[in-house]
């Protein structure tokens, strides 16, 4: 061949192409990750130091003689740290002896179902006070939001809520597909006296029917729990259990509907929640001091929702595990 000749330059496609890529993505994925939690930690780092532990913070909103109502704000998904958040603003409520009534504020589509009952487990010494108890939703009061008010003495809406949504899911990614397309074959092994060990609890395979079978039964559960709570709670006024059942199918309504059905017992803004708070404590011709509960919000409003002063190097890893957990909901996905 003379040196002048052209050069001809093959290029060949191979199935590991296609491979490679999806590891590259993987491993960007991973990489993200990582990123992501170095960067809450550092933010955690500098929150921790300026922050103060508590998570309650009460503000006066109006000055008026010794009795007192206090308008306790549940906003956002319900999680742990909103379930802590509650218990420790329900405790310092009820230090408070001028306290005459409770106006429970709630904009929340709902969340986790254990911190939802613990939600309303504090809500229900504040019953076991005898101090009244307003509930007063604003844009959206559903699934755990309503779980954790429905006993509530009386319940109003706004024109414009969401309610109900009376109802448990779960979520589960698997990643067995996604792991041999990069080549990794995981193993677990399980003890031989547990076999069931790893029904509904291995997210490196696909799961089968048993493993929904599963989940499912604590759904179930879960459901009859949530159901206990409203017909507690609404039992007066949705006296037949059929047509409870028939309310309480998950189905999301709007005030209007919730009125209808027998969910709530009014329509109004918080002003009227507070001035049927009055008229339930014999203070209708009073001007009680309002206090304000809410949470207090941690440096940053929190990165991504997480509550940096609280984060440990344990919940770090945790966040990525999540991702990958079943867990059992009262929520409403808007």
């Amino acid at each position: 061949m003379s040196e002048n000749a052209p050069t001809t330059v093959k290029v060949v496609a191979t199935n590991g192409g296609f491979r490679t890529f999806v590891a590259f993505l993987a491993a960007m994925f991973i990489f993200l990750i990582v990123f992501f939690v170095g960067i809450v930690a550092g933010f955690s780092a500098f929150a921790a130091s300026s922050e103060d532990s508590g998570l309650v913070q009460i503000q006066t909103t109006q000055e008026g003689n010794a009795s007192s109502i206090a308008i306790l704000e549940i906003t956002g998904v319900i999680d742990g740290s909103n379930a802590e958040y509650a218990r420790q603003a329900v405790k310092e409520l009820l230090e408070n002896k001028n306290l005459r009534a409770v106006v429970l504020r709630v904009d929340s589509p709902g969340g986790g179902v254990t911190a939802s009952d613990e939600i309303w487990h504090n809500i229900q010494k504040i019953k076991e006070a005898n101090i009244p108890i307003i509930a007063s939703y604003g844009g959206v009061a559903a699934s755990g939001g309503y779980y954790i008010s429905c006993s509530a003495d009386h319940i109003i809406a706004q024109e414009t809520t969401i309610t109900g949504s009376i109802g448990v899911i779960a979520n589960i990614m698997t990643f067995q597909d996604l792991l041999e397309k990069i080549g990794v074959n995981p193993v677990t092994l399980i003890a031989k006296d547990s076999p069931e060990k790893s029904v509904a609890n291995d997210i490196y395979r696909n799961w089968t029917v048993k493993d929904k079978q599963k989940v499912r039964g604590i759904l179930d559960a879960m459901y009859s729990v949530f159901f206990s709570r409203v017909k507690a709670g609404r039992g007066h006024i949705i006296t037949d259990e059929k047509t409870l059942e028939s309310v309480a199918n998950g189905s999301a309504y709007t005030a209007q509907e919730a009125l209808s059905n027998g969910l709530i017992d009014g329509i109004g803004y918080l002003d009227d929640a507070i001035a049927i708070a009055q008229k339930r404590s014999g203070l209708t011709d009073e001007k009680p001091t309002l206090l304000r509960i809410n949470r207090s919000s941690p440096a940053f409003g929190g990165l991504f929702g997480a509550q940096s002063s609280n984060l440990t190097a344990s919940d770090l890893r945790t966040m990525i595990q999540e991702f990958s957990m079943p867990k059992l909901m009262y929520l409403y996905n808007q």
